[in-house]
C-alpha cells in the first residue's frame, strides 16, 4: 500500500531536516509518494473590482519563487540520492495567502496524506515557549493526519520509542507506526510510564502489540518497557539516553477540557520532550 507524505521545505538548505530524515530513515523506498511543499512569501498587488472597490491579490515575487525552486530542487536531489525515484516526488510552490500553518493544513486536507513532515523552520520560533512554534500551531488546527516534527536526523539509528497510554490516540499512533514501518527492519519499543493515573499496564501493551502486528510488524521486532515516574517527559528522555532512537511516537487526546494533549501526555509532556529531543523525529497523532 502506498505511503503518502507531505514534506514542508524552507530555503534553509543547510538543514532541510524533514527531507533528510525521510531520506535516511526509510530503506524501502518503493512504497512512497512524496510531495515537497514550499510556502512562498508574497507581496500584495492592488487592483479594482467592477464596483470600483480596491482589491489585493498575493503575488510571489521572482526572488521568492527562485528561492523556492532552488530549495525544492535540492530537496529532491537529497531524496533521489538516497534511493527514491524522481517519479515518486512532486514539488509544489504555493503563495502564502494566510498564516503558513494554515496553508500547510489546507494542503494536508487536499492531498489525503499519511503524515505531514515539518523540518527546522517548523519549530524555529520555538525558544523556551513551545506554544509559540508553528509546529504547535499546526496541532491546534484540525489536521487530518499525523505530524512529524523533525530535528537533526543524527547518526544511523533504527529504534522507535512508541509511548502509549490508555487513550484512543495511543491506539491511533500505534496503527500509524505499524503502517509506516512494516516494510522496514526498525525495532519498536512500546514504552509506558506509570503515574498516579497509570493502570492496566499489561492490557495496554498487549493492545499495542496487536495493532502493530495487524499492520504486518513481526512480533520479534517488538520490545516493551514500563517506567514508574511522575515526570513523564523525563522518563521518556531518560529511556532515550539509555537507548538512542530515530523516532519518539505518541498520541494525544482531545478530552474537551485539556485540549489535544489530554491525559498524562499533556501539552507539557510534548513540550518537555521536544525541547530536549535533539536528534530524530517526534511523531504525533491525534
Amino acid at each position: 500500500m502506498e505511503k503518502n507524505l507531505l514534506i514542508t521545505v524552507s530555503d534553509e538548505m543547510s538543514h532541510l531536516y524533514g527531507v533528510r530524515f525521510v531520506a535516511q530513515f526509510f530503506r524501502k523506498k518503493d512504497p512512497f509518494r512524496l510531495t515537497l511543499l514550499y510556502v512562498a512569501p508574497t507581496q500584495m498587488t492592488g487592483g479594482w473590482k467592477e464596483e470600483n472597490r480596491p482589491s489585493a491579490k498575493p503575488k510571489i515575487s521572482e526572488d521568492a519563487r527562485a528561492r523556492g525552486e532552488q530549495a525544492l530542487e535540492r530537496s529532491a536531489e537529497i531524496l533521489i540520492e538516497s534511493g527514491f525515484r524522481e517519479s515518486q516526488i512532486q514539488s509544489k510552490i504555493i503563495p502564502k495567502e494566510m498564516e503558513t500553518v494554515k496553508e500547510i493544513v489546507m494542503e494536508a486536507r487536499r492531498g489525503n496524506y499519511d503524515a505531514v513532515v515539518l523540518g527546522r523552520r517548523g519549530y524555529a520560533a520555538f525558544a523556551g515557549m513551545f506554544s509559540t512554534s508553528i509546529s504547535t500551531e499546526v496541532l491546534r488546527q484540525p489536521l487530518p493526519c499525523p505530524l512529524w516534527i523533525c530535528r537533526n536526523p543524527g547518526s544511523e539509528r533504527e529504534r522507535i520509542l512508541l509511548c502509549v497510554d490508555e487513550s484512543h490516540a495511543s491506539v491511533r499512533i500505534a496503527d500509524h507506526v505499524g503502517f509506516m514501518i512494516r516494510d522496514e527492519d526498525h525495532r519498536i519499543c512500546i514504552f509506558y510510564v506509570i503515574t498516579d493515573k497509570g493502570r492496566q499496564t499489561r492490557e495496554i501493551v498487549e493492545t499495542t502489540k496487536k495493532v502493530l502486528m495487524e499492520n504486518g510488524v513481526s512480533e520479534n521486532r517488538i520490545d516493551w518497557k514500563v517506567a514508574v515516574s511522575q515526570d513523564v517527559p523525563e522518563a521518556i528522555l531518560d529511556e532515550c539516553r539509555q537507548a538512542p532512537e530515530s523516532v519518539i511516537a505518541m498520541g494525544h487526546e482531545n478530552d474537551g477540557s485539556k485540549g489535544f494533549f489530554g491525559g498524562i501526555f499533556s501539552g507539557s509532556v510534548c513540550s518537555g520532550v521536544l525541547k530536549r529531543f535533539e536528534n530524530g523525529a517526534l511523531w504525533i497523532s491525534k
